[in-house]
């Protein structure tokens, strides 16, 4: 019972840290910056906005997390909450 407590809690944690670190580090060997360099001259413009979006990559990033949760439809749950959490924490952390 703990453990289906604290996997969503764990699953948020683990999202927002790929999310922020996706749409605002430097990453290994300059990846994350290169691949939101090219998105932000290849792509369109909604595309360009989403990249450097921690709130937009965990919206995306939260649905395997929430399948591997529960494979079920309550993993569709589970991807929403996940989102909303991540969503919480990055405005709780930000100033814009």
């Amino acid at each position: 019972m703990a453990l289906m407590l604290i996997m969503p809690l764990l699953a948020a944690l683990a999202v927002y840290r790929v999310a922020t670190d996706l749409a605002w580090e430097y990453g290994p060997f300059g990846l994350f910056a290169r691949m939101r360099g090219w998105a932000m001259t290849n792509t369109p413009h909604w595309v360009a906005e989403g990249v450097t979006c921690p709130i937009c990559w965990s919206f995306w990033l939260s649905l395997p997390a929430g399948l591997l949760i529960s494979p079920d439809a309550m993993g569709l749950v589970y991807w929403l909450a996940i989102a909303g959490a991540v969503a919480l924490a990055v405005r709780a952390t930000t100033s814009e």
